[in-house]
């Protein structure tokens, strides 16, 4: 069973990691995106030149990727917590 504080510290930690990784310069010539590992969000400003591969815009498969990535997280921070909280429980009880 998925802990309640991986799944909070997993979305925390990706909503950190999308912040911290977006680029905001769509209003000097430039692309702003969102998203991290995958930009799911792209917009373009003034006169910048597309390439062939690009796509602007919202990327559904990306967002996708991007909450199987923040499932992985979750599922490795649940993991850890319970083998850290495996070896502090006591194999007897304290009051004997």
């Amino acid at each position: 069973m998925v802990r309640k504080e991986a799944i909070l510290f997993g979305i925390g930690a990706w909503v950190i990691l999308t912040y911290l990784f977006s680029k905001n310069d769509a209003a000097a010539d430039g692309v702003t995106a969102y998203g991290f590992p995958f930009y799911f969000y792209t917009k373009a400003g003034g006169k910048m030149i597309l390439g062939s591969g690009e796509q602007m815009g919202f990327d559904f498969i990306h967002l996708i990727w991007d909450l199987c990535c923040l499932a992985g997280l979750v599922y490795i921070v649940n993991r850890l917590l319970t083998r850290s909280l495996k070896k502090i429980k006591p194999d007897k009880p304290t009051y004997l």
